[in-house]
């Protein structure tokens, strides 16, 4: 598992499957591939749509907007400040020109 994030450099691994790292170790601590988690960040407010970021292993209510960045919804706010998210990675995307 990497770190992935909207950015041209890493667009092939934003294209594949994507999980949130369980702690520091996920050979022993796990990934979760879809439910709810707490991110160590806050991506937006309750209720919005989250998308890759371009800042590595973060989503963000931001949809990327840069040529040859990697559209991809990864789930949903469900709290506007503690990071909590319903994470479930759409296995579609688009790729802006």
């Amino acid at each position: 598992w990497q770190a992935t994030d909207a950015n041209t450099a890493s667009s092939a691994a934003a294209k594949g499957l994507l999980g949130v790292a369980l702690g520091s170790d996920t050979d022993v601590d796990g990934v979760l591939i879809r439910g709810m988690v707490t991110l160590d960040h806050d991506p937006g407010a309750s209720g919005d749509v989250l998308y890759l970021s371009g800042t590595a292993g973060q989503a963000t209510s931001t949809a990327p907007a840069v040529s040859g960045d990697t559209v991809r919804i990864v789930g949903y706010c469900l709290d506007a400040s503690d990071g909590q998210v319903w994470f479930s990675p759409d296995n579609t995307f688009l790729e802006l020109s």
